[in-house]
């Protein structure tokens, strides 16, 4: 598939948004090795609408062929960042744009790395929740590149791909009656599951877990995957968010033990 005809595909989404402004000319090794280390360290935490703008915005001045793919993957990843966190929905829808077709761009560079992948279908998925409905064929696009990604490294970003993956299917499972569904609710369970497998100590795996299973109606399982959250370590490149995740997880406790017998202890719960 073509960059041009892709992009075109997103932006009928949306609107008639223009291809991102790359940098096209040849740059010296040392100075990408710089460049690289700038836009590493911009969207280090603790991360804002700035200093992951800046992250895009260094990644797109350097792309250059002795280091296209490594530029368009993070310029996809600080993306898919600002897609998700800003506060402007025409801003999120911006970004998530701008992000799917770049990583278009990157995946046409190399088939091999999971980068691009993933954060390509973080940017199809944030685009998805601002047009607020489903598109068949976008999220066709983003389960593949989920699936994709987490045979090329399904530990990337804590178990990423399958946890994204796993959200998706649970949350797409909604749609099978206008067949947008992408798979069941339990297989997205599963999915998570295997999330959690691959990085057992990140607490968003087992938070997102615990939902999809609270939404399943089981209960027990549920709770034992929120002692997990509980349990989790802290991540040094997700700490601020651990927190939300922790009052997430309370909160989710809370509601499930109107649901249950108060005498049944989480603690005593072990997932299945």
């Amino acid at each position: 598939m073509g960059s041009g005809c892709a992009y075109n595909e997103a932006t009928a989404v949306s609107g008639t948004e223009p291809k991102p402004s790359l940098n096209v000319a040849p740059l010296p090794v040392t100075v990408l090795k710089e460049r690289i280390n700038e836009i590493d360290q911009s969207y280090a935490e603790p991360r804002t609408i700035y200093r992951v703008s800046h992250s895009l915005g260094t990644s797109k001045d350097s792309v250059s062929p002795g280091n296209n793919y490594q530029s368009l993957w993070r310029g996809v990843r600080a993306c898919a960042w600002l897609a998700l966190n800003h506060e402007n929905p025409a801003e999120k829808k911006k970004y998530a744009l701008e992000g799917i077709y770049l990583g278009r761009e990157a995946r046409q560079k190399t088939s091999v790395q999971v980068e691009a992948y993933y954060y390509s279908a973080i940017c199809i998925g944030a685009l998805l929740e601002t047009i607020k409905e489903p598109r068949s064929k976008l999220l066709r696009e983003m389960k593949y590149c989920l699936e994709v990604a987490h045979e090329l490294d399904g530990t990337h970003d804590h178990g990423g791909p399958a946890r994204v993956l796993g959200t998706l299917i649970v949350e797409a499972s909604d749609y099978d009656f206008a067949g947008f569904s992408v798979g069941s609710l339990e297989e997205g369970i599963a999915t998570l599951e295997a999330a959690c497998g691959k990085a057992p100590t990140f607490g968003e795996n087992w938070l997102l877990l615990a939902k999809a299973l609270a939404d399943a109606e089981e209960h027990q399982r549920a709770l034992a995957a929120i002692e997990k959250v509980f349990a989790a370590d802290i991540p040094a490149d997700y700490s601020v968010e651990h927190k939300d995740w922790l009052i997430q997880a309370q909160t989710l406790k809370s509601e499930i033990a109107v649901k249950v017998d108060d005498s049944v202890p989480a603690t005593a719960l072990q997932p299945r």
